[in-house]
């Protein structure tokens, strides 16, 4: 019985892939990546990286090259504030990640390629390749400490992604003010994981951060054309701008997360996670100083939160097939978002491991 009941988990998740035409992703995070996981660092392996379920054995040491591909189709639910749902957006995206791991794991290098293709368009739109490097000064069974750097570059304009800015909100609209260039962060994420087996299965428990700064590798200007008052980096009582000036703030994002993991002992090829985060997000306010005419800014946090609902099936020991669907909320601690829409975000995935 369980390996019929295995068969059909896997059977109904192959075929939301082939013929789900309806809710898209993140992006984060984390991507929302868009159409990514919510954290700004995305897992080489496509998964969630430490803060997903594990064998409670601990796994053999792999050092050496690596490679996997991740198939994805997203689907994402835009609610008014009554309740009715006013837009859907799907999309299929496809992404190869090829890498090596040295000194016990503790050092990841790895690069990635990938494409997007809407429903009823016969066009697939290029993602931004990218080059990502993990450093682990501790890792071990019950904590990680993960130093992380990744670089975005930027692809022609016909070939950019449409969905990676699908959301546009404070945040991904001023990340698109950057197109035609690389998009470089560096941040820090400690993870906390505790497990237990019982006699219904394995339970786990979570707690993790994730802290990073985004630069730019041109010069980004703020005129009065560019909508920057909708995007809330010019104070609303500000006078107009004269004339194009340089944007030269940092930006600032935190996010932290607490979640629980279950994996039933009828059927141990299966993990149900389910993770709340709760995101900072510190973008400029520009003002005029009366004083000197220069412009000045200060920072104002918005706040984002959302909850993951997330089962995967480990399909054999190179397959997997999962579910995540995503929930960004009006409350659980959010404020100060330009953009307030409820929305859901439906990820089906199929991931490889070559």
């Amino acid at each position: 019985m369980n390996i019929r009941l295995l068969s059909g988990v896997c059977l109904l998740g192959v075929s939301g892939i082939a013929l789900a035409q309806d809710p898209p992703a993140l992006k984060t995070n984390l991507s929302n990546e868009a159409a990514e996981a919510p954290a700004q660092r995305m897992s080489p392996k496509g998964g969630g990286g430490f803060g997903g379920m594990k064998k409670f054995a601990a796994p053999a040491v792999q050092n050496g090259p690596y490679g996997a591909v991740d198939l994805r189709h997203t689907t994402t639910d835009y609610y008014d504030e009554f309740g009715s749902r006013q837009k859907r957006d799907p999309a299929l995206h496809a992404k190869l990640r090829a890498g090596a791991k040295f000194y016990g794991e503790t050092l990841d290098i790895s690069v990635g390629v990938g494409g997007t293709k809407l429903p009823g368009s016969q066009r697939a739109y290029q993602k931004r390749p990218d080059v990502t490097l993990d450093v682990y000064p501790l890792k071990g069974r019950v904590f990680n400490l993960l130093v992380y750097g990744n670089a975005y570059f930027p692809v022609r304009s016909t070939d950019q992604d449409p969905t990676e800015f699908s959301d546009g909100d404070r945040y991904d609209q001023d990340y698109r003010r950057a197109m035609d260039a690389t998009v470089m962060s560096v941040g820090v994420a400690p993870a906390l994981k505790l497990e237990g087996a019982f006699s219904i299965g394995r339970v786990s428990t979570t707690l993790g951060a994730d802290a990073w700064t985004r630069m730019y590798s041109k010069p980004l200007y703020i005129e009065e054309s560019s909508s920057v008052r909708q995007l809330g980096l010019i104070k609303e009582d500000s006078q107009e701008v004269d004339k194009p000036f340089e944007d030269t703030a940092m930006r600032y994002v935190h996010q932290e997360s607490a979640g629980l993991g279950y994996s039933p002992a009828i059927l141990p090829r299966l993990q149900i996670e389910y993770t709340g985060y709760y995101e900072s997000r510190y973008l400029p306010r520009y003002f005029k100083d009366k004083e000197t005419g220069g412009w000045e800014y200060t920072y104002q946090p918005e706040r984002v939160s959302f909850t993951r609902l997330k089962l995967n099936v480990d399909m054999t020991p190179s397959t997997s097939i999962s579910n995540e669907l995503y929930y960004f909320r009006n409350g659980f601690f959010a404020e100060d978002r330009i953009n307030d829409q409820r929305r859901f975000k439906n990820i089906v995935r199929l991931a490889f491991k070559l």
